[in-house]
């Protein structure tokens, strides 16, 4: 990345909060909803209702359920530093010019930059989209440890008794956690797309009445196209994953997965603030894509992660389970760094942005993004309305020199 164009980037900063806004619903109030009326019901289609429904909105259009602040809040202190890309480029350029509605840069206890945009504030929870899949990763980690999952290598079948004789049956978790499923189905990074069509819809329901009669266990159950690849052997991303995964869960600790997370995770790392979890029509939690949190409290997931699982002296996931996370078994070569992806590898509903595995991410649809370095304990969390050229670039920059200070 060259002089010209932080220059050029933080010039345009300048300008963005005037017409930028503007594009993201600002005149009209940063409205919230399915869309304009009278036209085809949309949760992320409409660009100028990406602020509204992506900072609480949402919460109006899906049932939900609420998960309770802790009883005993983490301590965050504000310890201001100046974090730069460059001369031409800080933390603060970087917010305004792309798309940004929250952006947090920490380590151990201390937030060294805060930033809100659009009028968002503190207070609100954000549309964290695909980070919640991180989350249902920690809390498998959790259910090892407890030892309510005895092997990743065992069959979903064993967990949900419901799929016994079904295509899934023999999917391990091992597979799930690394979307390595070998499921027939095309959601991402690849083409042509039929996720909606063979099963989203089961999420989100159809326009004119999305949020109306949806079950995602019926779509899991009803789902005709099976496997078309041995389980292990290619990477592909899709919702279904995190869907078994969930389900297991609840089998095993017989609670909704909010209150799982609620006891196991978001008390005992501390989280200041209430959270809340998309559901279907029957209740059960969109865990592809449904986590909703203030910005301080998935930073204090990012911080979790970052100092291997303790909080305030306490292990909340282990530290085994975090190494796992953090690399690949022999059998895993379909999602090592680089293979998976161009410059990217995954592992247990986390992305690797490293060779080995010390840089990890929580990545969400529309840029929601936890940037988390093992090594110096460093965290970056963004929420954001939408993608815009450069930004990951400069974002990956930006938490390189935040690692380094």
């Amino acid at each position: 990345m060259n002089k010209r164009h932080f220059l050029l980037g933080s010039l345009s900063s300048l300008a963005l909060p005037t017409w930028a806004q503007d594009s993201w619903g600002e005149k009209a109030g940063y409205p919230t909803g399915w869309g304009p009326a009278g036209s085809l019901q949309m949760w992320e289609g409409y660009k100028e209702y990406h602020v509204g429904n992506f900072s609480g909105g949402l919460e109006k259009m899906f049932a939900h359920q609420v998960l309770r602040a802790s009883p005993k809040p983490s301590n965050l202190i504000e310890a201001k530093r100046k974090v730069k890309t460059s001369f031409f480029m800080d933390a603060s350029d970087y917010a305004n010019t792309y798309n940004l509605t929250g952006l947090l840069i920490a380590r151990g206890n201390e937030i060294w930059h805060e930033q809100y945009r659009f009028n968002r504030t503190a207070e609100m929870r954000f549309f964290g989209w695909s980070m919640t899949k991180s989350i249902v990763g920690l809390l498998t980690g959790i259910a090892l440890q407890e030892g309510l999952f005895t092997s990743v290598d065992d069959p979903i079948e064993k967990y949900v008794k419901s799929l016994q004789g079904h295509h899934f049956a023999g999917i391990t978790l091992r597979n799930l956690l690394n979307m390595t499923s070998g499921i027939n189905i095309c959601e991402a990074f690849c083409s042509p797309s039929n996720g909606f069509e063979r099963y989203g819809y089961s999420q989100i329901g159809i326009s004119p009445r999305r949020g109306e009669g949806t079950d995602q266990i019926k779509g899991l159950m009803q789902f005709q196209w099976g496997i078309n690849q041995t389980q292990g052997t290619s990477f592909n991303y899709t919702d279904i994953c995190p869907v078994m995964v969930a389900w297991a869960l609840e089998s095993v600790y017989a609670k909704p997965l909010a209150r799982i997370t609620e006891r196991k995770l978001w008390h005992p790392l501390g989280a200041n603030d209430d959270a809340t979890w998309l559901t279907d029509s029957k209740g059960f939690t969109f865990s592809g894509a449904g986590f909703s949190a203030t910005l301080r409290d998935w930073a204090r997931i990012g911080l979790l992660v970052a100092q291997n699982g303790i909080v305030d002296g306490q292990q909340i996931v282990s530290k085994s389970w975090l190494d796992a996370t953090s690399r690949h078994d022999d059998i895993e070569g379909a999602v090592r760094f680089n293979v998976a992806r161009p410059q990217r590898g995954y592992k247990n509903f986390f992305w690797h942005h490293s060779k080995d595995g010390q840089k990890l991410r929580m990545a969400g649809n529309h840029a929601q993004n936890i940037l988390v370095d093992k090594k110096s304990g460093t965290t970056l969390a963004q929420t954001s309305v939408g993608y815009a050229n450069n930004a990951e670039e400069v974002m990956f920059a930006l938490f390189k020199s935040a690692c380094e200070m």
